[in-house]
C-alpha cells in the first residue's frame, strides 16, 4: 500500500506541474486579447481624428499588456494633441530604445516623427542635490530623478523645483523656445534657524546733564522730509519744466527772427522808409514780433530755471537743516539709549 500511495503522489505532482503553465498562460492570453481589442478601438478613434480618446485607449492597452511597441501608438496620439509635444517625443524615443524587434518601416516612421518634434521641444539637463528628492515640473510631481537627468519640455515657460519631506526648494523658471538645450541646477537647502532677536528696552529718561561715569549714546533718525520727495521738489520740478519750455520758445523765435530779417532785406526794405519794397510793413512787424518773443523766451527760461533750482536744491536743504547748525536739532529725532557704568 505504501508503494501505491507513493506512485499516486508522484503522478499528481506531474499532473499539477503540467497544468500550472497552462493556468498561468490563460490570464496572460486574456490580458493580451483585451489589450489588442483596446488597441484596435484606439486606432479607429485616431483615424477619426479623436486623438485624446485614442490616447486613453492606447494607455489602457499598455496597462493591460505593457508591450514596448505600444509606445509608438501612444506617441502618435500625443503628437496630435496641442501641448503634448514633449510626451510624444519621449514616447517615440522609448519605442526606438525598447522595441528592438519592431518593423523597420515603423522604426523609420518613429525616427521621422521624432525629428519633426525636436524643433517643438527643449532638452533640459536637470542637476539635483540631493538625488533622492522629488522633482516638480510646473507644480506636478514627476517622481524622483537621478542626480543628473535630461528632461524633455515643450515650448513655453516652466517652473522646476525639488521637494523632500514637505520641504520645497526655490523654484527656477525657464523658457523653452524650441530646439534648444539648457541646464538647470536645483538644490534643496536644509532649513536654517531664524536669527535670535534681542529685545530693545528703552532706557529711563535722564536729565540733560549727566553725572560722572555716564555715557550717553544718541541714536538718531533723519526726519521724514530729508531725502524724500517734498512739495518743494514738486514746485521746483514744475518750474524747471516751464523754464525748459520757455528756452525752447526763445530758440525757435530767435531762429525765426534771423529768417524774417533776411526776408526784410531781400525785399529791399529800409528801416527809415518802410514803404520801399513789397510788404515791408508786414515783414517788419514779423521780425519785430520774433525779436520780442525770443527775448521773452530767454528771460522766462532764466527766471523759471533759477526759481526751479532754488526749490529743488536750496529750499529742501534749508527745510531739513542742511544749511546752518541751528537746524540740526530739529532734523534728528530718535531714541536715547544710556549705557551707565563706572570705570
Amino acid at each position: 500500500m505504501h508503494g501505491v500511495s507513493q506512485r499516486i503522489a508522484i503522478l499528481l505532482f506531474i499532473l499539477l506541474a503540467w497544468l500550472s503553465p497552462m493556468a498561468a498562460a490563460e490570464p496572460i492570453d486574456s490580458a493580451k486579447s483585451k489589450a489588442q481589442a483596446t488597441l484596435r478601438e484606439g486606432n479607429v478613434a485616431l483615424e477619426q481624428g479623436r486623438a485624446e480618446e485614442a490616447l486613453a485607449k492606447f494607455t489602457e492597452a499598455y496597462r493591460l499588456f505593457p508591450s514596448p511597441k505600444l509606445h509608438y501608438n501612444i506617441g502618435q496620439a500625443n503628437s496630435l494633441i496641442p501641448g503634448h509635444e514633449a510626451q510624444a517625443y519621449e514616447e517615440m524615443l522609448r519605442f526606438l530604445i525598447e522595441a528592438k524587434d519592431a518593423d523597420a518601416n515603423l522604426r523609420t516612421a518613429a525616427e521621422s516623427l521624432r525629428a519633426q518634434l525636436k524643433s517643438k521641444v527643449g532638452m533640459v539637463t536637470v542637476v539635483t542635490e540631493p538625488a533622492d528628492a522629488d522633482l516638480l515640473i510646473d507644480g506636478v510631481d514627476v517622481g524622483k530623478t537621478a542626480r543628473e537627468a535630461v528632461r524633455v519640455l515643450g515650448i513655453g515657460t516652466h517652473r522646476l523645483a525639488l521637494r523632500k519631506d514637505a520641504v520645497e526648494s526655490i523654484a527656477q523658471t525657464i523658457t523653452i523656445v524650441g530646439g534648444d538645450s539648457q541646464e538647470v541646477r536645483l538644490q534643496l537647502a536644509p532649513p536654517t534657524a531664524p536669527h535670535a532677536m534681542l529685545p530693545l528696552t528703552p532706557a529711563p529718561a535722564t536729565s540733560a546733564a549727566t553725572g560722572p561715569g555716564t555715557s550717553v549714546l544718541q541714536v538718531g533718525t533723519e526726519s521724514s522730509s530729508h531725502g524724500y520727495w517734498t512739495w518743494q521738489h514738486e514746485v521746483g520740478a514744475g518750474l524747471a519744466v516751464l523754464g525748459a519750455v520757455s528756452l525752447v520758445l526763445g530758440i525757435v523765435e530767435h531762429l525765426s527772427y534771423f529768417g524774417k530779417a533776411s526776408d526784410f532785406k531781400r525785399a529791399g526794405c529800409g528801416t527809415n522808409d518802410l514803404s520801399v519794397g513789397s510788404g515791408c510793413k508786414g515783414l517788419n512787424g514779423q521780425f519785430q514780433s520774433a525779436q520780442t518773443w525770443f527775448v521773452v523766451g530767454y528771460l522766462g527760461a532764466a527766471v523759471l530755471g533759477g526759481a526751479g533750482a532754488y526749490f529743488l536744491w536750496l529750499a529742501p536743504a534749508a527745510a531739513t537743516g542742511g544749511g546752518t547748525g541751528g537746524g540740526v536739532a530739529s532734523a534728528n529725532s530718535g531714541v536715547t539709549v544710556n549705557y551707565q557704568g563706572r570705570f
